[in-house]
């Protein structure tokens, strides 16, 4: 529990494999920073058995969901999630139909241990949607993940409406919310659950590009995709356009969210991402990795807990990597407060290599500012002492300059 605590403390660090000059963030808003993401890391090869969205409306995807691309980085201390295409939006009958509140369900494989087959004695998320994919006893098997993938970490979002009175010319309107939860997946179960936060707009007609939500994750979401795969019901179903696929889903999820007990992340992080019924309960053919369905054998995968992505009737891998270069994540030691007011801080490093501690005290927006020059690592560790005395809420990092 205390690592998952510490994004809530007045002191807070961040390590960053990666030169200050060099660390960067794309602008949040649901739409792809080719840029900055690069190729996407899974691209759709399947019509979608969820239906197809076409109305187009920023936030509101009315008839179906589909899974176009992933794209995924590790900067600046976050890993940023990019997915494109749409998610059916639950409306209240009132300017939009009720949809089926569809689920994008994204897993995490960052550290060692984890669960390669769901268990279903895992922390309570999304109204008991996690361990409703799980399994029940050792005879009952859950959702089963490719060979050596077990996933540590479960996000998964919806959107919906809820409806409230504007007043004069406006009356009662629906208005928009998109939900984010969050959970760990020991080993041996249990684990905790995280709300992350409801990301609401305010007024009919305004659509933030992003919000900033619990634990320091930020979110931003466009529902307003037409291209990408067809539904199979088209006259000719295709996932021709799905590379094409520009809006989506973005979320910023900070490292610490995902790292092990000491700040160790992977090289290499998988994800399986895919589109679920509302209740965790029925499974869409929109996965990425791409499941490769050929025509004629469009289907959807139905019940979770019988569903075995390491089947060779399913093509390829069911999930896809981004490359981490961090060896580590965040703090190793505490920070240590001196009488004086001064902060004393000692984190991992490697000998031979370049660093500099950085402070700020915002640690969503910045700026970060060097309180240090730059010092060579001559053994594991490495101590740099804040001498600042005035501010009481700091953050810090320790950027490494060089590989």
């Amino acid at each position: 529990m205390l690592r998952r605590a510490h994004l809530l403390a007045c002191l807070c660090f961040v390590i960053l494999a990666a030169s200050a000059a060099c660390a960067q963030s794309p602008v949040l808003d649901g739409v792809l920073d080719a840029a900055f993401y690069g190729p996407a890391l899974a691209v759709q090869d399947t019509p979608t058995a969820f239906g197809d969205a076409t109305n187009g409306n920023i936030r509101f995807a009315i008839g179906g969901s589909e899974l176009d691309a992933a794209y995924a980085r590790v900067s600046d201390g976050t890993l940023f999630l990019f997915f494109a295409g749409n998610l059916e939006t639950g409306g209240q009958g009132v300017q939009f139909p009720a949809g089926n509140m569809n689920r994008l369900d994204v897993f995490i494989d960052s550290i060692a241990g984890g669960q390669s087959s769901l268990r279903g004695d895992n922390a309570d998320v999304d109204g008991g949607g996690l361990n409703r994919m799980g399994h029940l006893n050792p005879a009952n098997d859950g959702l089963k993940f490719d060979v050596g993938v077990s996933h540590d970490f479960f996000l998964t979002f919806h959107n919906y409406t809820i409806v409230q009175d504007f007043g004069p010319g406006y009356g009662y309107r629906e208005i928009w919310r998109g939900q984010l939860q969050y959970g760990t997946l020991p080993s041996g179960g249990g684990g905790i659950a995280l709300d992350l936060g409801t990301a609401a707009d305010s007024f009919p007609g305004s659509y933030p590009d992003s919000f900033t939500l619990n634990y320091g994750v930020r979110l931003g979401f466009r529902n307003s995709n037409t291209g990408g795969v067809t539904g199979t019901g088209a006259a000719s179903p295709s996932a021709a356009d799905a590379p094409n696929v520009t809006t989506g889903l973005e979320l910023a999820i900070p490292v610490a969210l995902v790292d092990g007990a000491n700040g160790e992340l992977d090289s290499e992080i998988k994800i399986t991402a895919f589109v679920n019924s509302s209740d965790h309960g029925f499974l869409s053919n929109q996965a990425l990795g791409p499941m490769g369905q050929t025509p004629g054998g469009y289907a959807n995968l139905g019940e979770p807990r019988t569903n075995d992505f390491a089947q060779p009737y399913l093509s390829g891998a069911q999930y896809f990597s981004a490359t981490n270069s961090y060896s580590s994540s965040r703090q190793m030691f505490a920070l240590v407060v001196q009488p004086d007011g001064t902060v004393s801080n000692r984190w991992i490093a490697e000998p031979g290599l370049p660093y500099v501690l950085q402070r700020t005290t915002n640690l969503v927006t910045g700026p970060w500012t060097n309180i240090s020059g730059v010092v060579t690592a001559t053994a594991p560790t490495l101590s740099i002492v804040d001498t600042n005395t005035d501010l009481f809420l700091r953050y810090y990092r320790a950027a490494q300059l060089q590989y």
